[in-house]
């Protein structure tokens, strides 16, 4: 390996963490190079220092400020107009498409009639036992636009 790869995994060499065939192809390497070992003990030593140390802790007021300003910034962005956010932009989607919806069928049921189409109206013949059916002829006014 690398030493620009063996720098990657020093954190995870030093707390035991790498697999064990990366673990051996480390320690083939910090058998040879020096710097890298120097990198290790170094690592080892300051978190030697961590693992050594009293966990730091807080004064309590500082746990009240923090819950007072994450009330303060989600009860400010989770309103608009007064109302709940989701509420008010599932409005406003809705009224969205309500407006597209409106719009396109104005375009489409503006289209005018194609000219040169005729209409007649038959008849119907009255024979019995026909094997054919005859339907109600209507009016061109009455047909539904396609």
């Amino acid at each position: 390996m690398k030493c620009s790869e063996i720098r990657n995994h020093i954190t995870d060499y030093v707390l035991e963490e790498l697999a064990p065939e990366l673990q051996i192809q480390v320690n083939e390497h910090l058998a040879v190079c020096d710097d890298c070992r120097g990198e290790v003990q170094h690592a080892e030593a300051v978190i030697a220092t961590f693992r050594d140390s009293a966990r730091f802790r807080p004064a309590p007021d500082v746990y009240r400020k923090i819950a007072e300003q994450v009330r303060a910034l989600k009860s400010e962005h989770s309103r608009l107009f007064g109302l709940p956010r989701n509420l008010v932009f599932a409005f406003g989607a809705f009224l969205l498409g309500i407006v597209i919806t409106r719009s396109v069928d104005s375009i489409v049921m503006n289209v005018s009639e194609p000219s040169g189409i005729e209409v007649r109206q038959e008849s119907p013949r009255k024979a019995p036992f026909s094997d054919t059916v005859e339907f109600y002829s209507v009016p061109a006014k009455n047909l539904a636009r396609i």
